[in-house]
């Protein structure tokens, strides 16, 4: 169990919960665009199934990222070169 709580407080620190929420959100406004566009240029109806499955590809690999790195002053880091005690995680999130 203490595990699982740390497991979620190191996700929720590293803003893994956020970049997730963000991006499928982000993804869902994008599909309600491109159904409207694209039928709008009669586009083929594999479209916008390419669409989500890039987006639902792309998921995973920003879950990945926002694992990985960190945003900070200086520009992107490793999570691991980052120093805990001068993280500006909290502040990056809002």
């Amino acid at each position: 169990m203490h595990e699982d709580v740390s497991l979620f407080n190191e996700l929720k620190r590293r803003n893994v919960f956020r970049v997730g929420i963000a991006y499928a959100v982000g993804s869902w406004l994008l599909i309600q665009v491109a159904d409207i566009l694209l039928e709008a240029f009669e586009a083929p109806a594999w479209t916008l199934r390419f669409i989500i499955i890039c987006l639902g590809i792309g998921f995973p690999v920003a879950m990945f990222f926002a694992w990985a790195f960190e945003l900070t002053p200086e520009g992107i880091k490793r999570e691991h070169e980052v120093d805990r005690s001068q993280s500006i995680t909290p502040h990056t999130g809002r």
